[in-house]
This record gives structure tokens, C-alpha cells and sequence, in this order.
């Protein structure tokens, strides 16, 4: 296996276990539980090959606020300084999640604390992203999980 990339070896075990122990598995609930194996190990495969979603996400929120920041820097200046500032500021961790978690507290504050259009255009950036982001998350949902809850 030590020839082998990441991914592949992610891509093997899924293979072994969708083609040899699926198939054996009589219990229902073993068999939703190797499908949400495989989903997961399919998701990792993916962040292996294209990186964490949540540095899209970053990079994508982080993009539109300088825009918008840049955009109403004289209509709203006091409101394009804390796009500014939220875009700023260092998260206390390093990991991506760490600076989403911080960047969407900051943003969501600010519109929350602000009813005026660029505030509007900030949540509609936000929820535009939200939207993307769950759409790309649904790939690796396992259905069959969620119907073996009901």
C-alpha cells in the first residue's frame, strides 16, 4: 500500500467494501452503516484531492465582502471599514473551519446590527454562499442513513 496515494487507498477500501462486504451483509442496519462508510471515505477522498470546502467557502466570503467593502466605500464608509476589518482580523486557530466560524460570526453580526441596503447586500452574499455550500454538501449525505432513522 505504500506505493499507493491517499485517494487511492481510500478508493481501494471503498472498493473491498462495496463489492466484498456489502453484498455479504444480510443485516440491515450493518448494510446503512458500510454505506455511510463509504460516503464518508468518498468525502475524504475529495478533500484529499480538492482541499477542505470550508477554505472554498473562506475564500469565496472573503472575496465577495472586499468587493461589496469596495463598492460602498463612499456611500458607507463606517460600514465598508468593519467589512474591512472583519476580513481582517486573524482567526485564534488555524484551521479553516477555525476562520469560518469567526468570518461568519463577524458578518452575520453586522448585518444583524444594520438594516441599510449594504447590509442587505451582505446577507444576501452570505446566504448565497450558505446555499452553495449545501448544495456541494449533499454529495455526501447518505440517504439510506437518514431514511433508517424513521
Amino acid at each position: 500500500m505504500i506505493v499507493l496515494d491517499s485517494a487511492q487507498i481510500l478508493t481501494a477500501v471503498g472498493l473491498s467494501l462495496r463489492n466484498h462486504v456489502l453484498p455479504a451483509l444480510e443485516d440491515d442496519f450493518a448494510r446503512v452503516q458500510v454505506m455511510s462508510a463509504l460516503k464518508a471515505l468518498a468525502e475524504v477522498s475529495d478533500r484529499l484531492e480538492n482541499g477542505d470546502p470550508a477554505e472554498r467557502s473562506n475564500a469565496i466570503i472573503e472575496g465577495g465582502v472586499r468587493e461589496l467593502a469596495d463598492s460602498i466605500r463612499s456611500d458607507a464608509p463606517d460600514f465598508a471599514a468593519k467589512l474591512d476589518a472583519a476580513v481582517a482580523a486573524k482567526p485564534e486557530g488555524d484551521a479553516p473551519r477555525d476562520r469560518s466560524r469567526q468570518l461568519g460570526e463577524a458578518l452575520w453580526e453586522l448585518c444583524a446590527r444594520d438594516e441599510g441596503a449594504a447590509a442587505a447586500r451582505l446577507l444576501a452574499l452570505l446566504q448565497a454562499e450558505a446555499l452553495r455550500t449545501m448544495g456541494e454538501d449533499n454529495a455526501w449525505i447518505c440517504p439510506e442513513a437518514i431514511e433508517s432513522l424513521t
